[in-house]
């Protein structure tokens, strides 16, 4: 059977992408829609910054492993292993921009390529084309195999000229392959591996001093935003009839966030934003985690925290005050004894929690077990939870310095004869008595991971640790440029829920999800805008993804 050689792969890439650049430099390329529509600008808002940011650069961007494991799956029906793993995370997402194809890369993505186009043209192919039933690929079969999957594959009706392309080598494939199934699985490789798929543009049309998106670049953006994966037929009909307005976009997306898809892709919002990815290590190796007491409570933990996102931001339509103050726990029978209580339940139940815990996403048995040590279950980590509401809550870019000897900083001290038993504050604060530049660095963020000293490493609240009380109190913390003091968590939450830094901070980590973007207009004007106060986080998306500002580039 003829096979695809890695050499042509290669070359009709390096070719593709060649005449993608070649758009991305003329301004008066083939996205021209008409639209002329000039995006509203945040300058009359008394609230939003004085420096109005310039809209982002025209660009491509490369699948993420993710949503090029959900796009084949959509696609063909087919599920790619999980050995892609890929992702640009500068944004603190794992959908930024700045992914390279490099040549390992592409020899994975042409295996993965292969298997799946080989396992489609097995299977689900004669159910989507009935004209190859049977291992037959006439000539007027393969037409519509290229034209119609061609459209979901490239998410726009072909151009003429790819059209063409792809008929001809249909045509050519035909001649050579053994039979019609072989033929078509050469002609789904090429659509797998075409940059059509494995990029998206975000390129436009100029319309004045700016470029505008088309509508199905429009419609790219929106699905993949929501859902991580290529457009749904509706989103797609929409796009090709040019009625994709700011209402429509709204309807979209309520529509796409109520899915399946959508559901799963709110729930990475939340886990990559509060740093809680190891959750799905969790889940799938829960022998790496010492601490857990069963190998199921790691992916109890996951639900635990996909249930209370999806019940409070989705169906209550829950704001970023709710967020960090609800006072309902989604537990079952694994996770309910961590919070004191009782269920019988396999799946997450509703239950009041306790009087001594804090409420909120940051007192989540889930997030707090993340954010503390894998094996000890009586070792929390003050350093990771109060990075946590430094880097995440007020977006101050706190990181650690590399290279840090935990060891070395105890010998450097001396250690204490019953340094084992210690509680993990204790520990700390031993440490970091080595001069005025350590003691400044970790009191910026170091206080407000000990407010959650009482929550161990599955997140149960504890008053001792061995025989030593444990201390969540903290005397000297500086809130927006307050010295403030606070007994634990329970006394901070509610304000940092009613903060107004933390909540734009929110907003700009929204905007930046959605736009891919560190920075640009819509980060911004997320963070500054007036009207976005308040609103329901889903409000506050529908808002995002409908602003003009979103689908407006700068023109170089």
């Amino acid at each position: 059977m003829l096979r695809p050689t890695k050499w042509w792969i290669v070359l009709t890439l390096a070719g593709s992408l060649a005449g993608c650049q070649g758009v991305i430099a003329d301004p008066s390329g083939s996205y021209d829609d008409g639209d002329r529509t000039r995006r509203p600008r945040p300058d009359d808002d008394p609230e939003a910054p004085d420096a109005v940011a310039r809209p982002d650069v025209r660009r491509v961007r490369l699948l993420t492993a993710r949503e090029y494991r959900n796009t084949v799956r959509d696609l063909l029906g087919v599920e790619v292993p999980d050995r892609l793993q890929y992702g640009d995370g500068s944004t603190g997402f794992d959908n930024a921009e700045g992914t390279q194809l490099d040549e390992n890369l592409l020899n994975i993505l042409l295996v993965t390529a292969e298997e799946a186009a080989q396992a489609y043209a097995r299977g689900r192919l004669a159910a989507d084309f009935p004209c190859a039933a049977g291992g037959s690929l006439d000539a007027s079969c393969a037409e519509t195999l290229v034209t119609e999957l061609g459209r979901r594959a490239h998410r726009r009706p072909l151009d003429e000229e790819s059209r063409s392309q792809l008929v001809a080598f249909a045509r050519h494939v035909r001649s050579e392959a053994e039979n019609g199934a072989a033929a078509a699985e050469l002609i789904v490789t090429r659509l797998l591996m075409s940059p059509r798929f494995l990029y998206r543009t975000e390129v436009g049309a100029r319309a004045g001093d700016v470029a505008v998106l088309d509508p199905f670049e429009r419609a790219s953006l929106l699905s993949y935003a929501l859902t991580a994966t290529m457009p749904d037929e509706r989103l797609l009909a929409d796009a090709e009839a040019g009625r994709l307005d700011a209402e429509t976009t709204r309807d979209h997306v309520r529509r796409l966030l109520d899915s399946d898809a959508g559901r799963a892709q709110l729930f990475e919002l939340f886990k990559q934003w509060l740093r809680a990815g190891e959750l799905d290590r969790m889940a799938k190796a829960p022998g790496e985690f010492g601490k857990l007491t069963t190998p199921e409570l790691g992916a109890a933990l996951r639900r635990e925290l996909a249930t209370f996102v999806e019940r409070v931001v989705l169906e209550e339509e829950g704001t970023f005050e709710d967020l960090l103050t609800h006072r309902t726990a989604y537990v079952d029978r694994l996770t309910a004894p961590l919070y004191g209580l009782t269920s019988e339940s396999d799946t997450p139940e509703a239950q009041r929690i306790p009087a001594e815990r804090p409420g909120g996403v940051l007192s989540l048995a889930s997030v707090l077990s993340v954010h503390a040590s894998r094996v000890d279950v009586g070792r929390e980590n003050p350093i990771m939870r109060g990075l946590l509401v430094r880097n995440q809550l007020f977006c101050d870019p706190i990181v650690l310095p590399s290279g840090i000897d935990l060891q070395q900083a105890v010998d450097a001290v001396g250690e204490p004869a019953d340094w084992e038993r210690l509680p993990t504050r204790d520990r700390l604060e031993h440490v970091m008595q080595q001069g005025e530049s350590c003691q400044g660095c970790h009191a910026t963020f170091m206080p407000f991971g000990y407010l959650w000293t009482h929550f161990d490493g599955l997140g149960q609240y504890r008053t001792h640790f061995n025989d030593y009380e444990v201390d969540s109190s903290v005397d000297a913390v500086v809130v927006d440029g307050q010295v403030r003091a606070y007994a634990d968590a329970t006394e901070f939450l509610p304000e940092l829920a009613e903060n107004a830094r933390a909540a734009a901070c929110f907003r700009q980590q929204l905007a930046r999800f959605v736009s891919g973007a560190v920075d640009g207009e819509l980060v911004q004007f997320a963070a500054g805008a007036r009207s976005f106060r308040d609103l329901p986080i889903v409000e506050l998306l529908e808002a995002l993804l409908s602003n003009e500002t979103l689908y407006t580039r700068e023109v170089e």
